[in-house]
Formats: structure tokens, C-alpha cells, sequence
């Protein structure tokens, strides 16, 4: 990624399904590429979410923790609106409090 658009997520609770980021973001069935943390595909406590959508490499999104206690979730992508829209569906289900960083990179 070599523009990154990035926003932070603090203390978030419980996480949407990382396939459910994926569908929020490029629809169901959409095809990605995805690496991270969850121990099932359900799980919810996951804290790191790297996803690509396989026929557009551009986009691209990476979650990552900033912290871990407290927990605040880095949310950077290839683009602001796909950064704003993986973050705000994010805290619509986890929670927390969105802040943008001083300077995106």
C-alpha cells in the first residue's frame, strides 16, 4: 500500500466476523484474501485483520492493534473511504470511539 488513509478504533468490544468486514466492504461472495488472527471464522476478539480484494489489488485494508491495553485497533487502507467505511461498520457492531490520527501517511 503506498498511500495509507488510517483512523484509530479505541477500545472496541467484540468484533464482527472478519468474513462479515469482507462482505460489508465488497459484498457477499466477494473473493479476498485474508490473513489475521481469529482462531475460528466466527471469532469476535479478533485484533488483527489484513484483507485484499483478489480481483482489485488496490484494495486493500489492514486492521492491527495499536495497543492491546487498552485495546486500539489501527484501521489502515489504499483509500480514505474504504478506511472510513471498514472503521464506521466496525464501531457499529464493536463499539468504541473513532478518532482520526494527526497525520495520515
Amino acid at each position: 500500500m503506498s498511500i495509507q488513509h488510517s483512523l484509530l478504533l479505541h477500545d472496541p468490544g467484540p468484533r464482527p466476523a472478519y468474513y462479515r468486514v469482507a462482505e460489508h466492504l465488497w459484498g457477499t461472495g466477494c473473493n479476498v484474501d485474508s490473513d489475521g488472527d481469529s482462531r475460528t471464522p466466527d471469532d469476535e476478539q479478533w485484533t488483527e485483520l489484513p484483507l485484499r480484494l483478489r480481483d482489485a489489488s488496490e484494495q486493500r485494508l489492514d486492521i492491527d492493534p495499536l495497543s492491546l491495553v487498552p485495546l486500539v485497533l489501527i484501521i489502515r487502507a489504499s483509500q480514505a473511504a474504504l478506511a472510513e467505511k471498514a472503521a464506521h461498520f466496525i464501531q457499529s457492531a464493536a463499539g468504541g470511539t473513532l478518532q482520526h490520527p494527526i497525520k495520515d501517511r
